[in-house]
């Protein structure tokens, strides 16, 4: 199933419990290289790997077709989407292994977390439903969205949330303490990626078929830029202070480097087959590739390649997978 049009088959409530390839595991130390967290589709687990080393430590099962990943530091877990389950499954940060999961009666693809740790919420594509739980994956409430949802985004308060509706080609705005909406956004052609800007302020939207982003100005409410990128845009993340956006472009094989002051492509890097899911670090750009099953590393500041590693089949890492805070082998293992 491609993530970029979910059309489950044969969708079923049950699922398998997963369990961690590597036993006997401490959480590690909070370290300037991070771990990454990349949900693999065709394989039907999530690869842990080592960021300093650039090795696969560990591979764990989860639901059916994972797609999208949310690392939550303060929950001290990572949230995975299995569209195909339908599920939702919960990583546990200290020791890489499932602590809890959840059966949907349909097909999650974006994931998120609030701030404080305490909300997961999963977009319900089938249902047009934003689905709400808490950090044990016990469900708190839902409330509806537009056609196909996708990515999802939440205020740095963790007052609003944002959904991009594809089918409809738009945002919803969400009060997050009464799950009501508040608005819709207008944006591109089939919006599926969203990322916040680290000051808050801005809400960039990836349009897969229009083949911009929409840049949304949030305290008015509007958009106000669309900025051309490459052919099939589908992730987007910022360096530290915000000052670049990084795109994935999946039928262009690149990445898009936007300056977030004069909103416009400033460099195109050429990256591994089929990129999907970004991240950033200091001095470090992270691109998952479909088609060559595996991480790269780019330099932040040239796109020069600087590594890559071997992941399961069809990984994706749509949304937040990088995380400080890992699981390592136990002492004298």
């Amino acid at each position: 199933m491609r993530l970029r049009d979910p059309a489950p088959s044969n969708p079923v409530r049950c699922f398998a419990t997963a369990a961690l390839l590597c036993l006997g595991c401490t959480i590690g130390p909070v370290r300037a290289a991070p771990w990454a967290y990349v949900t693999n589709q065709g394989s039907d687990d999530v690869s842990i790997v080592d960021g300093e080393r650039l090795t696969e430590t560990a591979r764990v099962p989860v639901g059916r077709s994972p797609a999208g990943v949310s690392v939550s530091e303060v929950a001290g877990r990572v949230y995975i989407s299995n569209p195909d389950g339908p599920s939702l499954s919960a990583i546990e940060l200290s020791s890489g292994r499932v602590v809890a999961e959840v059966a949907l009666s349909g097909a999650a693809v974006g994931i998120a977390t609030s701030p404080d740790g305490r909300r997961v919420y999963a977009a319900d594509w089938y249902a047009h439903r934003l689905r709400v739980f808490d950090a044990g994956l016990a469900p708190v409430g839902s409330v509806a969205v537009g056609h196909a949802p996708a990515g999802i985004a939440v205020s740095t308060a963790g007052d609003r949330i944002y959904v991009a509706n594809r089918d409809d080609n738009d945002i919803t705005v969400i009060d997050a303490a009464g799950l009501s909406p508040l608005a819709r956004i207008g944006v591109g052609e089939h919006p599926f990626a969203l990322a916040l800007t680290p000051d808050g302020q801005r809400l960039l939207a990836a349009n897969v078929v229009s083949n911009d982003v929409s840049v949304i100005d949030l305290a008015e409410a509007r958009e106000i830029a669309r900025v051309p990128v490459g052919s099939a845009p589908y992730g987007i993340a910022f360096d530290g202070d915000g000052a670049r956006a990084f795109v994935t472009n999946q039928h262009a094989d690149s990445l898009s480097v936007i300056d977030m002051a004069r909103l416009e492509v400033t460099a195109t890097w050429p990256t591994a087959e089929y990129p999907e899911g970004v991240a950033w670090s200091p001095r470090r750009v992270w691109v998952v590739s479909w088609m060559e099953e595996r991480l790269q590393v780019l330099d932040d500041a040239s796109g020069r390649p600087l590594g890559s590693v071997a992941l399961g089949s069809n990984p994706r890492g749509f949304g937040k997978f990088l995380s400080h805070t890992a699981p390592r082998p136990a002492a004298g293992r």
